[in-house]
This record gives structure tokens, sequence and C-alpha cells, in this order.
């Protein structure tokens, strides 16, 4: 029984049944994120701070408040040890009461200064990334065709949304605390200076060791956190592939298998987390013992020096007020490491944001002229296209005259759906012509030129939200009685009416609580409703029973009339009284004719139906 489970060897199976994820292009249900190493760091910052510089004035105002607070924050030690040398010692509790009602003000004027600047600081942050969100998706809707076949949807979800979420955090927190702790480094460094120099080169003879361990700490603890996001990637991808493919796992008993790669691959991510989290521990223990080293030190060596060498070179005062500031300036610099970190990473989120909004414009090369009238003659001249530089269409040439039915057929990959992309411009001709109505689509508007073309596809898309809006989506200035005419002529209104709801029931993602001849019909009433000048049916019956077939096919013979029509099918009898048939294999044209031309010729056309249907 163990030999017949195990049908393939593990990486035999891996290559069949999945492929190893993608941190960058990992899809919606994969939540981690891998933030790669930015390669334009200066370039990017700049970029960003474009963004942010419409708040320059804000920004401005934040580090001018974040310098008062932190002003009154040092002033403290100093105000501590004047008190104690010139008003404790001495007996003097007037002063000391002075003293204390000052430090009391200058802690709540920091406190408040402080929530201010933060909440200006995330109202900063908030509208620089709706900004960046905004221009990406904006691109998102402008970009070519060919951009989503490049980068897939997983990995542009993740830059709207978890790259996004890193400038989130990046400005939120980095900006915010960079300018405090650098304010709090270079006052808490002036200010011991001027109180002692003597004990602020005490504190300043272990800043070496201080930034030497927090900056291999830190790498360390970077490395092993983008390990932990890569194997958590790889974990979410196994979990989300044996979800989406668990009747192919059960189908092959794979079970034990996928658990055995599931045990490897969280073990993995167990010995990944706890190293990180390990080196990311080290740095806090560290900070603190050494502010407790060098508190003792400045303590020890300010008392020797007071009582050594002179009371007036190092004053009791002095000692606690520097005391006092080298705490303050010791975590300062452990956070700037710690902060370097974030910031790369949203650095790093920037990038991948900054290449979608890079883009390329599909409406750059966009024409300028429309179409006053709509006939439907088709030309195809010599076209020739490729995806990459091996051609898929090689010198296609024909013809469609207005309210024609033209069918293209042929074996599978042999270009057909690559001739429907051309003529709605999703892809540019590498050479050739296509013109509608004598007039080269590549002079024309793209939004004009689509308008004009409705497709029905194979795989229906339907949106979330109610059957009503899906058929709407059409036209969305018709009323409702035009959609539900819509779904009359497509066969659509009798199942829709006994659906829970009605036309307001809602659409589950994707269609998932219809049918696929319900979502079909759905999709020609959308067709309908738009009343498209050009008609294009992709396999439009492929997926569904033989009734639906009929259902689909009544209504797709309505939406024809009095349209030019072009129809790809496998099923060769439903286009046998199409005007024209257009053979394509491998990229050629090989035949043309009507169905009964092509069948007294004999040729390849024949072979296709012969094997369909046996003669």
């Amino acid at each position: 029984m163990a030999e017949r489970r195990r049908l393939y060897t593990k990486s035999e199976l891996k290559s069949k049944l999945r492929k190893k994820p993608d941190p960058s292009q990992m899809s919606r249900g994969a939540r981690s994120h891998v933030a790669a190493k930015p390669k334009q760091i200066r370039k990017t910052i700049f970029r960003l701070l474009s963004y942010m510089g419409v708040y320059r004035f804000a920004l401005l105002f934040i580090t001018l408040t974040l310098m008062l607070a932190t002003f009154a924050q040092l002033l403290v030690p100093v105000l501590f040890s004047i008190a104690l040398d010139e008003y404790i010692l001495v007996d003097d509790f007037e002063g000391v009461y002075r003293i204390g009602v000052l430090i009391i003000i200058l802690a709540l004027t920091g406190s408040v200064v402080r929530f201010v600047s933060r909440f200006v600081m995330v109202r900063i942050s908030q509208r620089v990334v709706k900004s960046l969100r905004k221009d990406a998706f904006g691109k998102l809707l402008r970009a070519p065709v060919s951009y989503f076949d490049e980068k897939g949807s997983g990995d542009i979800v993740s830059r709207l949304s978890n790259d996004v979420e890193l400038i989130s955090n990046s400005l939120g927190q980095t900006v915010l605390e960079t300018i405090n702790s650098s304010i709090v480094l270079l006052g808490a460094l002036g200010l011991m200076f001027y109180l002692n120099w003597a004990l602020g080169l005490v504190v300043i003879l272990f800043l070496p060791l201080m930034v030497l361990f927090t900056v291999k700490i830190s790498k360390k603890t970077r490395k092993g956190f983008k390990q932990q996001q890569t194997h958590l990637a790889g974990l979410n991808g196994i979990v989300e592939e044996n979800i989406s493919g668990m009747k192919a796992v059960k189908l092959y008993t794979q079970e034990a298998a996928f658990t055995e790669e599931f045990r490897e691959e969280n073990d993995q991510l167990k010995k990944a987390g706890f190293m990180a989290q390990f080196y990311a521990g080290l740095i806090w223990p560290f900070i603190h013992f050494m502010n407790n080293v060098i508190f003792l030190a400045v303590i020890g060596i300010g008392a020797f020096l007071h009582l050594a060498v002179s009371a007036s070179f190092v004053t009791i005062g002095e000692i606690a007020g520097v005391s006092q500031y080298s705490r303050q300036f010791i975590i300062p610099i452990s956070n700037l490491a710690q902060l370097f970190n974030q910031l790369m990473q949203g650095v790093a989120g920037a990038e991948r944001v900054f290449e979608l909004i890079d883009a390329p414009d599909e409406y750059q090369a966009d024409g300028n002229g429309t179409l006053e009238t709509f006939q439907g003659a088709i030309d195809f001249e010599s076209v020739t296209f490729g995806y990459t530089e091996e051609p898929v269409l090689e010198g296609i040439d024909f013809e469609a005259d207005p309210g024609q039915l033209i069918a293209i057929v042929g074996p599978t990959g042999g270009g057909k759906t690559t001739t429907i992309k051309l003529l709605n411009r999703f892809y540019d001709l590498d050479a050739g012509t296509i013109r509608i109505d004598g007039t080269d689509i590549r002079s024309l508007k793209k939004d004009e030129l689509r308008r004009r073309i409705g497709i029905v596809l194979q795989d229906t898309h339907l949106f979330k939200g109610t059957v009503f809006e899906n058929i709407h989506y059409g036209d969305f200035t018709a009323s409702r009685e035009a959609v539900e005419h819509a779904a009359k002529l497509a066969n659509a209104h009798d199942f829709i009416v006994k659906l829970p709801e009605g036309y307001e029931t809602l659409v589950y993602e994707g269609g998932q609580n219809l049918s696929q001849g319900e979502r079909q019909l759905i999709s020609i009433a959308r067709t309908m409703l738009s009343q498209p000048d050009l008609l294009i049916l992709d396999e439009a019956t492929s997926n569904v029973d033989t009734r639906t077939e009929q259902k689909i096919q009544e209504s797709t013979d309505l939406l024809m009339e009095g349209r030019t029509s072009v129809v790809i099918a496998h099923r060769l009898q439903t286009i046998q009284r199409a005007d024209k048939i257009l053979v394509i294999r491998q990229g050629r044209l090989v035949e043309t004719g009507t169905h009964e031309s092509l069948m007294a010729r004999g040729g390849f056309y024949r072979k296709l139906h012969r094997a369909q249907f046996g003669s």
C-alpha cells in the first residue's frame, strides 16, 4: 500500500504539481512579504522626499517642534545639576521649588509638543501613501496588457498593499524617530561637554564599541528576518497551493509527500525565526548593560576627580548631570541602527512601487482618430506579431465585409486568440496593418476602438457586487429596464429571478456561487447592454453542457444580428454557417473559405472535421 501511495518522488511531484513560490510574485493569499535590498537608495529616497516636498512647511514645523521638545527634555539634567550644586547643598528650598516647577513645565511642554508633532507626521505619511497608492493604481489602469503578463497578479497586489504598507510604516516612524534621536544624540553630547568636558570624554570613549556592536548585530538581524520572511513566504505558498489544489493532492494520494514538505519548510521557518529573534534580542540587553557600565564609569571617575583632583574641577552636580546625559546619549545610537534597517525596508518597498508608477503607459502611443460611422469592415494585411522574438502570427491576410460572420479555427496555440487581442490593440503589431472601415486602427483612440467592440470570452469574469451591477457594467448610463431587457435577450432573466435576491443577489468573487453557464449568460447580457458594433466570441460555449450551450447559442445568434462577428471555436458544428472560416495553424493562415468549400478542398480543415465527427 505504501508503494501505491508513492506515485511520484518528491522532486517529481514538485515539478508536476507546484512551482516554488517567488516571494516577489506572491499571490493574494500569501500574506507575508519579503523586502528586497534596495538597489538605488539615494535616487529612491530623493524621489520619496519629492512626494513629501508638498508638505515641506509641515515637516519644518515638525523639526522645530521636536527640537523644542528635545531641548526641554535635555534641560532637565542641567537644571538638576544646578539644583544640586546651588540649592540642595546649601539648603535653599525656595530655589529647589523653582527648579522643580520649571522641570514640570518643561516635561508638560515636551509631551504636548511631541504629541502634536507625531499627529502632524502621521497625517503627512498617510497623505504621501495615499498619493503613492493613487499614482500606482492610476498607472495600473493605463499599463499595457503585456505588463500584467510579465508581472503577474500576485506581484502587482503585493506592490499596492505590502510595499505601500512598508513605506507607510517607514515614514510614520522612521522620519520622526530619526529626527528625534539625532537631536537627542547631538544635544546630549553637547550638554555633557558643557557641564564637564572631562566626564564627556569618559562617555565618548565607549562610543566606538557601542557603534561596532550595534552595526554587526543589526546586519545579522536584518539577514535573519529576511530569511524568516523567505521561509514564511514558502510556507504560505505550500498552504495556498494545497488548499487550491486539494483535489489534485487527494486524487494522486500525495498527502504524505506534502505533509513532509510542509514539515521541512516549517522547521526551516522555526530555525530562521529563532536566529532572527535571538540576534534582535541581543541589542537591548547589550545597550542596557553598556548604559549601566557608562553610568558607573561616569560616577566612579567623576568621584575620583572630585576627591583626588579638585572639587571645583568636577562638582557633584556635574557628575549627576553627565551621568543622566550618558543614559540619554546611548539609547539613540541603538535606535538609529534599528531605524536604518526599517528605512531600508521602506526604501525597498518604495523602489517596487516606483517601478509600477514608471511602467509603460499604453496611451503614450495612442492614436487620436475616431470613427464617425462604423460599418464593420475588417482588413488584416500581412499581420505579423510575437510576444517575444519568436512570431506567434506571421503574414496573416484576410478581409471581412460588414455584417459577416468570420470563424477562426485551428489547433490550440496556433494564434487564434492572439488575433482578437491585436484587433483590440491589447498589443501592437510587429509588422503589417489592421484596418476597420479602411482606417488603420493604430490611428484610432484605443478607448474609442474598444467601446465599439464587444467580447464574450471562454472564461467569464464577474465582479463583486450584485447581478444587476455586473450586467450594468456594460453601460453605466442604462436604466434598470434596459438591464432587464438585455438579460431577457441573453436568456438570463429566467434564472436570475429565481436567485434568492433576484437581480440584487450578491456575486461572490469570480462568480463562484453561479454555474459556468449562468456566468456566461450574464456576460452575454452585459455585452448586449453595451450594444457593440463589432462582436467577438472566444470559445463562448466550450465549458458548458449541451442544454446551456443551446441557450448561449440562441443568445449569441441574436447578438450577432446585423453586426460583423468574429468567432473562435473548437466545436466546428457551431461555425458551419459562417460566411468565412479562417484556418490558422502554427501562426499562419493555411486555409480560407466556407465550410462547404473547405470540406471539398480536403485540406487541414477537413482533417479537423474528421477528427471531431469521424467523417
